[in-house]
């Protein structure tokens, strides 16, 4: 299954995962149907819509009411159930365990959330992480000990405009780990 475009999702001023790097995301979580999947710091809901669509029973915490209301109406839109906690992650993590975790922001609190993430994941789940920032990757990289199998990639992607010249997007820093 490829990857909504990203014209297709309604946006607002929250930031959203681009196409091709949530590509790269579900390739990494490799969402099977039944799936009870977390997205963590969810934004427009564009991950949590793109695991929904590939059969993932999805729970979303997003803190900024923006966001909230943007994903319910990414999730109406796609026809998709997502379940939303309006909640600043670590809280809402808890109680309940996951095969699947994407963490996509956390405003400061990564040890908590990685750390919470791990307690809620399922023995043989996978987490996957995106940075922007490379003070954030190492940072998550460092906290990463604890799962069996950890494993990082680079992205760098850019764009080819109409009158062919590429446009060059922020490089992506994304973490994979298996409990």
């Amino acid at each position: 299954m490829r990857a909504i475009e990203d014209a297709f999702f309604i946006r607002g001023d929250i930031p959203m995962t681009k196409r091709t790097i949530r590509a790269y995301i579900m390739d990494a979580l490799d969402i099977e149907r039944g799936d009870r999947a977390l997205d963590i710091g969810a934004g427009t809901g564009s991950v949590s819509v793109e695991m929904a669509l590939r059969g993932a029973e999805v729970c979303a915490i997003e803190i900024e009411e923006e966001g909230i209301s943007l994903i319910k109406q990414n999730a109406e839109k796609f026809g998709v159930k997502i379940e939303m906690k309006n909640l600043m992650a670590p809280e809402g993590i808890g109680g309940e365990k996951y095969d699947k975790i994407f963490i996509g922001g956390t405003k400061g609190r990564m040890k908590e959330i990685i750390d919470a993430a791990y307690d809620s994941l399922k023995i043989g789940g996978t987490i996957v992480l995106t940075f922007i920032l490379p003070k954030n990757y190492t940072e998550a990289m460092a906290l990463m000990h604890d799962f069996k199998e950890v494993e990082s990639t680079l992205i760098q992607t850019s764009e080819i405009n109409k009158i062919g010249m590429m446009i060059a997007n922020n490089p992506i820093f994304l973490i994979r780990g298996v409990k």
